[in-house]
């Protein structure tokens, strides 16, 4: 097939894109199929398809982009293909997504915000500049809101769109939650060793010094898994190594048990028992007991 079909084909493909995975896992099985030889022109088309289309289309689109990136059963090689036009194209794509001065914009920004935590989460882009994009929007959310109620009013949507919107945020919001509590392949499966470099096996392997360009490649291809999302979420959060950190670690040293001198040891504890008295001696009587009782009543 000549790329002038392959873009018709896929033209056609996009227009019936929506909010439901059937028809985005149509785009992406055309995508596997032509993008190893066609990826600029498919490429191509989602922007033209971005830059022509309505508020709902683009963020369908943003949605088809998201899959390429984060859908597991598409090889690195692909993404590979891809990354360097989403460089290229990053803040065309999100402007056009959330653009300024319609207030129908608003309605793509949790989406959009869920897109950008996800691909910070995967290490689809440089965490830099996904975290200046965040910026970024926020800024044109700010500047959204300070719109005046009749320039609110003139980009509104039509109640049939609504209706429609309302169904696909839907759909969209089940796909988030399902992609987030998807885990890559532990360290441990024989199912990360899949599309790993024989050298990245290799303990030695993180030490080595690495050009610019082969870091790079090798990146790409990386399998991440749990553990290296958990870290470098901790790398991330963490704080630099500052004076008070170095006055709590001394001060763990002071409370520690080691530098703790014994305590002294304990006396035996002596308990001293008073005396017993002597029990005073009964004497017997002297008188018959006739007598005493008389004695009493007397």
């Amino acid at each position: 097939m000549d790329p002038f079909q392959t873009r018709l084909r896929f033209l056609s493909t996009l227009h019936r894109l929506n909010a439901s995975l059937p028809s985005i896992q149509k785009s992406l099985s055309y995508i596997v199929d032509y993008g190893p030889t066609l990826h600029s022109e498919l490429w191509s088309c989602i922007m033209d398809e971005c830059k022509s289309g309505s508020i709902n289309r683009r963020i369908n689109l943003l949605f088809l982009i998201d899959s390429i990136f984060t859908d597991e059963t598409l090889s690195p090689s692909i993404r590979s293909l891809f990354r360097s036009y989403l460089q290229r194209d990053l803040y065309t794509l999100f402007d056009l997504a959330i653009p300024e001065g319609r207030w129908d914009a608003l309605l793509n920004f949790p989406a959009v915000s869920k897109i950008l935590a996800a691909w910070k989460a995967r290490f689809v882009l440089d965490r830099s500049t996904l975290e200046d994009l965040e910026t970024l929007l926020e800024v044109r959310k700010a500047s959204l809101y300070a719109l005046s109620p009749q320039q609110r009013n003139s980009t509104l949507l039509p109640p049939n769109d609504m209706q429609r919107r309302i169904e696909e945020d839907r759909e969209r919001h089940k796909r988030l939650r399902e992609k987030s509590w998807v885990l890559p392949p532990t360290a441990f499966s024989h199912h990360s060793l899949f599309g790993v470099k024989p050298e990245q096996l290799d303990p030695t392997y993180l030490t080595r010094k690495l050009t610019p360009e082969k870091g790079s490649e090798e990146d790409a291809d990386r399998v991440w898994t749990t553990q290296d999302l958990d870290f470098s979420q901790m790398w991330e959060e963490t704080s630099d190594f500052n004076d008070d950190d170095i006055e709590e670690l001394k001060e763990g040293e002071r409370e520690s048990w080691v530098v703790q001198k014994d305590p002294p040891p304990q006396q035996p504890i002596v308990t001293t028992m008073p005396a017993p008295s002597p029990q005073a001696q009964i004497r017997p009587p002297t008188a018959p007991a006739s007598m005493r009782l008389a004695q009493r009543t007397s």
